[in-house]
């Protein structure tokens, strides 16, 4: 089950990404509110409800969570010019600067309880974590139909996930992509195509 993010400092407390990724458990915790309410992106919280013998909400865990946000990808166009436009123009190409409307996963973390397990639904036993990016790709697709329109996912992979993304069906930029400049550029970018994405660029 996952929600639009809300403080439950309780449950936070036992958010742990694993060692080495305490930047994941503070943004949760510290950050994330303020991200929301400055128009930077919104969080969503996976839980595991437990319930007792009579049906009763008993407790709750946080598995995962992930934050969205609007972006572009911006791409080059290039078009090679005939040998008269060319010394027309005293130019090879014709290069045009493009975007591809996209929705960013800027932070997407698994609770370290919950990293290593699997789960089994219609024959397929695949992580928590492939099942929770499935769950992310049919949320963004919900809103690509009934919200708002746009074409690719985004994200900066650390290098520990880049397969992991790989095996979720995010693909490496292509050569005419130049993602913009943030905080996570030393990170892999990477995109999945949601639309049809026509891009031209001759070599």
């Amino acid at each position: 089950m996952a929600k639009a993010y809300q403080d439950s400092s309780s449950a936070l407390s036992h958010f742990h990404a694993g060692k080495y990724y305490d930047s994941f458990d503070d943004f949760i915790k510290k950050e994330a509110v303020q991200y929301q309410n400055s128009g930077d992106g919104v969080s969503y919280v996976v839980w595991n409800v437990f319930y007792d013998d009579t049906g009763q909400e008993e407790k709750r865990e946080i598995v995962a969570y992930y934050t969205l946000s609007t972006t572009s990808i911006p791409y080059e166009d290039r078009i090679r010019l005939d040998p008269d436009e060319a010394q027309k123009y005293n130019k090879e190409f014709d290069i045009q600067i493009c975007g591809i409307p996209a929705i960013e996963i800027k932070m997407f973390a698994v609770n370290e309880k919950y990293q290593n397990l699997f789960y089994q639904y219609d024959n397929e036993d695949l992580p928590i974590a492939a099942w929770i990016m499935r769950n992310i790709i049919y949320h963004t697709n919900s809103l690509l139909t009934d919200v708002i329109g746009f074409k690719a996912l985004f994200l900066h992979a650390i290098p520990e996930a880049e397969s992991f993304y790989l095996k979720n069906g995010f693909h490496p930029m292509e050569i005419n992509m130049k993602p913009l400049n943030s905080v996570d550029s030393e990170f892999t970018p990477m995109y999945l195509s949601l639309r049809e994405i026509h891009m031209i660029y001759d070599d």
